[in-house]
């Protein structure tokens, strides 16, 4: 999931119907890839609390988004989200283990976090994939499809950064690494890397989508 934009129109219902879905869906891991709210942690309170509710077999991961900077609260954030049981990939891994089988869970900030002027924030995939063992699948989260070009730089191997739809909702047609604003894709980079490309969960803005619905991604990873 991503992109639930916690705002001023109050959506906690929204929220709470949203983690329903979620846990119909047993997941093992459930990963929230950014712009969680438009606000601080004390103003969209009551709307996040049903992500405490969220239930994944093996983990709940959280990196930020743009809007997270915006709302000049990004570390309160990340620190909420640990409170609510969540694992924040702030630019640094962990790692699941399934029936013997391992898989690393990697995160970075979002690009705006160098610029936001918060101490120790910004994008870096080398210290978020640093000790991971070469013969480990990974899957890394970022916010936007952009930075695929440092996760392949940075030695990535197979690798979800599952990012949100550009504003407005209706520009489809707009070009970007992964697809266009607002379509799903899974598009390949380089030999080993991959990208799925989120519509994004909720919205930003006015109460309404144009020809991007929302999604709740279901993702089945398989042995190569």
């Amino acid at each position: 999931m991503t992109d639930t934009h916690y705002g001023p129109i109050d959506r906690a219902r929204w929220s709470r119907s949203v983690t329903a879905v979620v846990n119909t869906l047993d997941a093992d891991v459930v990963c929230h890839t950014g712009d969680i709210a438009d606000g601080t942690v004390a103003m969209r309170l009551e709307q996040a609390a049903p992500l405490g509710l969220i239930n994944a077999g093996l983990a709940r991961v959280y990196v930020t988004g743009n809007h997270e900077y915006y709302g000049n609260d990004a570390q309160g954030w990340l620190d909420h989200m640990q409170d609510l049981g969540w694992e924040p990939l702030h630019n640094r891994h962990v790692v699941v283990e399934r029936a013997g089988d391992r898989l690393v869970l990697a995160g970075v900030d979002d690009l705006t976090a160098k610029g936001s002027g918060k101490v120790g924030h910004g994008e870096d995939h080398r210290a978020a994939l640093a000790g991971v063992e070469a013969d480990l699948p990974v899957v890394l989260l970022a916010h936007q499809p952009k930075q695929i070009a440092g996760a392949v730089t940075a030695g990535c191997r197979p690798a979800d950064l599952r990012a949100h739809p550009r504003w407005p909702d209706l520009a489809v047609q707009l070009p970007g690494p992964g697809g266009s604003a607002g379509r799903t894709r899974l598009s390949r980079h380089g030999e080993r890397t991959q990208l799925y490309t989120s519509r994004g969960t909720g919205f930003w803005g006015p109460p309404f989508r144009v020809f991007a619905p929302s999604e709740i991604t279901l993702l089945t990873l398989h042995a190569g």
